[in-house]
């Protein structure tokens, strides 16, 4: 293999080594940086769980994907071709785990909210996108002997056909894509019958339901998968690692916002009241002007708590005591699975208020 080797050159001008850097480590940021705010509100709250764990795990598998990468990039002497290799099969392996952990993260949260056959169909998407991830991360290391054909089908060797392994990729991905889709129209089932306002429903199933787009990812990765049956899956792979990472870090953004949005909302509603209670203070200190607008009357009585809200049946003291647990917009009862409105406003108690509040 070494006197094949001496006889490959570089070209220089054929290099998707600064693309593949370029994409992948703003991938890596951009994804760290909205789970590092989920932690961070997760843990100020108490509220850290097993789907905040795999999230953090898929994170740092992608980030170590990335690094392997970028030292495969650094390797341009192809005297380092089997070093390169080694890397490249296990970023492949581990960028499939990274994606796998993300998507059953967001399964794992799914799991509170529902039950039944809903509850049935979580465990059925998350079993079958462990174990079809399998076959997919083992196949850089069975499918040539030595492992570098693999990558480099000129270099002397056996392998299987590389056809099914290809089929099968794009088999996994699209799986991926569908359980991605499914598992984010969950949420609207689950939404259909909570007691809260149209817009905040709304608001919530958006945010719940932005996995789609990690679906759409999977979709091109599947694409892009055919790429590695080419004879030089060392310079041409580099649209399949790019959009696995894409796939990884989508994953981990559209799990994130929901937890993002609740804190939004809530210092949008803080700043909404903030200036209303200004408002009616300018109003007090002057009120030959508030009443000449016949506003000042009517304004003093109204109520301008926006925190103070019902439950179901249930205050919110008790919603945040032991035994339920608070997923975005929604509280979930541990014992009975019975899902409600954090903080619902129903309609006639918004007609008589009137107060601007956050409508997502």
């Amino acid at each position: 293999m070494s006197t094949q080797l001496e006889n490959l050159k570089s070209n220089p001008a054929e290099d998707n080594g600064p693309l593949m850097s370029t994409a992948t480590w703003c991938l890596v940021g951009v994804s760290g940086a909205f789970l590092i705010v989920r932690l961070i509100i997760q843990k100020s709250q108490r509220r850290l769980w097993l789907d905040d764990l795999l999230l953090g795990l898929s994170w740092t598998l992608l980030l170590v994907q990335v690094i392997l990468n970028q030292l495969a990039i650094n390797l341009v002497n192809l005297s380092n071709f089997n070093t390169m290799i080694y890397y490249g099969a296990s970023e492949l392996t581990i960028s499939i785990i990274a994606i796998t952990l993300s998507k059953i993260s967001f399964g794992v949260t799914l799991l509170r909210l529902t039950s039944g056959w809903t509850r049935y169909y979580v465990c059925f998407a998350i079993t079958t996108l462990a174990v079809f991830a399998i076959p997919a991360a083992t196949v850089p290391w069975t499918q040539c002997k030595p492992i570098a054909k693999t990558f480099l089908d000129i270099l002397p060797g056996t392998c299987v056909d590389k056809r099914p392994s290809v089929r099968y990729g794009n088999f996994q991905a699209i799986w991926s894509a569908l359980m991605d889709v499914s598992l984010a129209l969950l949420p609207w089932k689950i939404l259909w019958n909570v007691q809260m306002r149209t817009a905040e429903k709304i608001g919530v199933g958006l945010a719940m339901s932005l996995g789609v787009f990690a679906g759409a990812v999977a979709i091109v990765r599947a694409h892009y998968i055919e790429k590695l049956a080419v004879l030089d899956t060392s310079y041409d792979s580099y649209t399949s690692i790019i959009w696995a990472s894409a796939e990884a870090a989508m994953a981990i953004v559209a799990t994130s916002i929901p937890v993002l949005r609740v804190v939004l909302k809530g210092v949008v509603n803080t700043a909404i009241e903030g200036y209303n209670t200004s408002g009616r203070s300018k109003s007090r200190t002057n009120p030959s002007q508030a009443l000449s607008s016949g506003g000042w009357k009517h304004s003093s009585n109204r109520p301008t708590d926006l925190s103070v809200t019902l439950c179901g049946d249930e205050s919110l003291m008790k919603s945040h005591g032991k035994g339920y647990l608070e997923l975005d917009d929604l509280i979930v009862d541990e014992d009975t699975g019975r899902v409600s409105a954090a903080t619902p406003v129903s309609m006639t108690e918004a007609k008589e208020q009137k107060v601007p509040q956050w409508p997502l």
